[in-house]
């Protein structure tokens, strides 16, 4: 059979041009030479590609099927070459990643280990810090990537969506909204607004997790009572457990084996309480292999582990 590349440039040059006799001299071959030479596939597929009747003539619903595997193949063969090549380029090289402690504790892990498995070379630097100065350190080129949590801010930068994440909210039985003989995660069963005046055990204003928390807390009016505050969202979830207040966390924060003593975990409709995980870089910087790699593999693992 004749090569993929020279029946796609074959077709849509007939395509184009209309005739055999004008896709023959665009090609600079000759006309019955094109003829067979799409004939003999036909021949070998036992199928008509043309439809030499029509006129102008046109592919059959046949040949635009082929066609479009052809260029199918095409993409797909060019997409393993690049990364072929981005792997070859892998053997060594650093990449610099700025991170939340509060997220990297519950979202690196599933990240972190499959790349450093198909990328061993790689030394992967980890600045623990909250989202701004993460931000700036990105403007600043102090890091390469910044792996975040919405909200998105900062105009310089451009964001690539990894994957979302529900929220989920531990309510331990101190509390008026707890529900005993719950083993499992369950849909909020009570209006928003008996949240009012609960107590709660938060993370810091300086995390995407507390600000979104905020923004969920204005939105329904509201007023919390905040015993304590925290920059480790383990922490505050595990005091929830204990019974020190209500807590929101991401589902992907929660412990792998929940016991459900003495708290209940609830999950909400809403969509006020949803992450969307990001990596982010400087807009118009031209991007390292070893940066793309690490995009590509995180939003693999991620997809792998609880998109939505």
């Amino acid at each position: 059979m004749m090569d993929s590349e020279t029946m796609i440039l074959y077709l849509e040059t007939l395509i184009q041009e209309k005739t055999f006799t004008q896709a023959a001299k665009k090609l600079y071959i000759s006309q019955p030479y094109l003829s067979k030479s799409i004939s003999s596939v036909e021949c070998e597929l036992k199928t008509k590609l043309v439809d030499r009747n029509a006129s102008p003539i046109r592919l059959t619903y046949a040949g635009e099927r082929y066609l479009y595997h052809l260029r199918k193949i095409r993409n797909r063969y060019a997409e393993m070459v690049n990364e072929l090549s981005l792997v070859s380029q892998l053997d060594y090289g650093r990449i610099r990643i700025g991170v939340h402690a509060i997220m990297g504790s519950f979202l690196l892990p599933l990240i972190l280990p499959s790349f450093n498995s198909k990328f061993p070379g790689v030394k992967i630097e980890l600045i623990e810090q909250n989202p701004s100065l993460s931000e700036s350190d990105l403007i600043e080129n102090k890091i390469d990537l910044y792996l975040g949590m919405d909200p998105i801010t900062n105009k310089k930068l451009a964001y690539n969506e990894l994957t979302r994440d529900e929220w989920c909210m531990i309510v331990p039985q101190s509390s008026s909204l707890y529900q005993t003989d719950k083993t499992e995660i369950c849909r909020f069963p009570f209006p928003i607004s008996t949240l009012n005046n609960e107590k709660y055990v938060l993370t810091s204003h300086q995390s995407a997790i507390r600000k979104q928390t905020d923004l969920f807390f204005d939105k329904h009016d509201i007023n919390p009572t905040i015993v304590l505050e925290s920059n480790n969202i383990g922490t505050v979830a595990a005091l929830a457990r204990q019974g020190m207040g209500i807590t929101f966390l991401p589902k992907s924060a929660l412990l792998e084996n929940e016991s459900f003593k003495n708290y209940t975990i609830y999950d909400f409709e809403t969509k006020d309480l949803m992450t969307t995980y990001f990596i982010a870089h400087l807009k118009n910087k031209s991007l390292s292999a070893s940066d793309k790699a690490f995009m590509e593999s995180a939003r693999e693992s991620l997809m792998d582990s609880y998109i939505l």
